[in-house]
């Protein structure tokens, strides 16, 4: 086991924060959980994160749902305003962290990338709202890195648990027998069991040569209309209604064109070169771990 660490984690109420959170703990680490409105850098917070050994960065709010002018602000603000503020403050510490992990997505790449195989060597892109929010996301990091702290921008891919994120919302309808392919269904789809994402960013606190992008996504990308099959024959229901390309666009607009609908197939690239192993590589067993929880 490595020397028990002082971690910072902010967001550590979401469905990767709690999880990680309780990983940590039992790793025997100090974990700190901190809340804060994201553009008020009070002193209290200053002296939580002095002296810490890794600040892991989570917070941010919800991304499914319609994007309003006020939403997009909201999400923008949560995650790029925060980011560069705690970023910004890290700098000013006597005692810096050893390591900095803030999160981004797979939408650094754009949001429809077909044909193409994904990894941190990438070109990347600024296409559609999701694209420049992980672009100013990613950017926001730069006074922790130029203050010298090793700098981890963690790009996540759809998070597989039941008990949250986009799997939770699909089961209902699968359960159901209303559950299908969403478009043409050949869409690439990049994901990441829960567990295995958690043992990433405990395994990237280890790996001090690692800097920079790191695609957060099992290594095994499918077509939608694969998911889509591959979680129904999990909960022993049909796979045969599918949701047009139109509906998503008439029901979510710009986000479920840039979500659902998003072709990308991302691999760990990085994570693989150093010697990351996947619990759960593939999908089936992905999804036997999550719906069992």
């Amino acid at each position: 086991m490595s020397p028990q660490k002082r971690i910072v984690v902010t967001g550590a109420s979401g469905l990767i924060g709690k999880a990680l959170c309780r990983s940590l703990r039992t790793q025997g680490h100090t974990v700190v959980p901190i809340r804060w409105r994201y553009l008020e850098l009070t002193p209290a917070l200053l002296q939580s994160l002095e002296g810490a050994d890794a600040i892991i960065h989570l917070a941010g709010t919800p991304i499914v749902r319609r994007w309003t002018k006020t939403a997009q602000r909201e999400i923008s603000d949560s995650r790029v305003a925060a980011t560069r503020a705690l970023s910004q403050a890290l700098a000013q510490l006597q005692k810096k962290p050893a390591c900095f992990i803030a999160m981004s997505g797979i939408n650094r790449y754009g949001f429809s990338r077909p044909h193409e195989q994904l990894t941190e060597d990438s070109t990347v892109s600024t296409a559609g709202f999701l694209g420049q929010l992980c672009a100013d996301w990613e950017a926001a990091t730069q006074p922790a890195q130029a203050a010298g702290i090793r700098t981890i921008n963690l790009r996540t891919g759809i998070v597989l648990a039941a008990s949250g994120g986009a799997l939770a919302q699909m089961l209902t309808p699968f359960k159901l027998g209303l559950g299908g392919p969403i478009g043409s269904g050949k869409q690439q789809l990049s994901w990441i069991q829960l567990e295995d994402l958690v043992t990433l960013i405990s395994w990237l606190l280890e790996t001090p040569e690692l800097q920079g992008p790191v695609n957060a996504v099992a290594p095994n990308p499918l077509s939608q209309i694969e998911f889509a099959r591959a979680l129904a024959a999990h909960l022993h229901r049909p796979c045969f209604l599918p949701l047009p390309a139109w509906a998503v666009k008439g029901l979510w607009g710009q986000m479920g064109q840039e979500t659902l609908l998003a072709d990308l197939a991302v691999y760990p690239q990085r994570a693989l070169h150093h010697g990351f192993k996947f619990r759960t590589p593939d999908l089936t067993a992905a999804l036997q771990l999550a719906l069992s929880e």
